[in-house]
């Protein structure tokens, strides 16, 4: 899952947050994805002309990434968030263990336009395409699915 805005090369990424969250604390406080969303949203905003313009737009895509492991992640393990900072960008990212049958969606994705079919990324998608936002999701060697925004530092970067 890519969009068609360039990231850069992430050699060039520094630390600068973390958080690791037990799934069941989690998934048993839905508020957290709210104001985890908020939070990251902030960070990513601050180097904007107008930063509360930015983070409530990066807010809305954020929250649709902490959703979506909110909603994908199995019982048990970590939620990760890690932001880090790029030349270019600063980039979100949010990794998370699905239960099999849906990493088996995440590393085989049909995006195909049968409703049935429906991928659990498809609005993720398309907010991220109206933003102007590069969006992937990859599973790792662990069978983690790691999902990454990357915001532009500024606008028209």
């Amino acid at each position: 899952m890519t969009g068609p805005y360039a990231s850069p090369n992430p050699e060039t990424f520094q630390d600068m947050a973390a958080l690791a969250l037990d799934v069941s604390l989690f998934t048993s406080e839905f508020r957290l994805c709210d104001t985890i969303s908020e939070y990251l949203a902030d960070i990513v905003a601050q180097s904007h002309e107008d930063p509360s313009r930015y983070a409530n737009f990066s807010s809305m895509l954020i929250n649709e990434i902490v959703e979506l492991a909110f909603r994908s992640a199995k019982p048990v393990g970590n939620i990760d968030f890690n932001l880090l900072r790029g030349d270019a960008c600063v980039r979100v990212c949010v990794g998370f263990t699905p239960d099999r049958k849906a990493l088996l969606r995440w590393q085989n994705p049909d995006r195909s336009a049968r409703r049935e079919e429906y991928h659990p990324d498809h609005d993720l998608l398309v907010l991220a395409d109206a933003i102007k936002v590069n969006v992937q999701a990859e599973t790792d060697a662990g069978d983690r699915v790691i999902l990454t925004a990357d915001f532009m530092l500024q606008e028209g970067a």
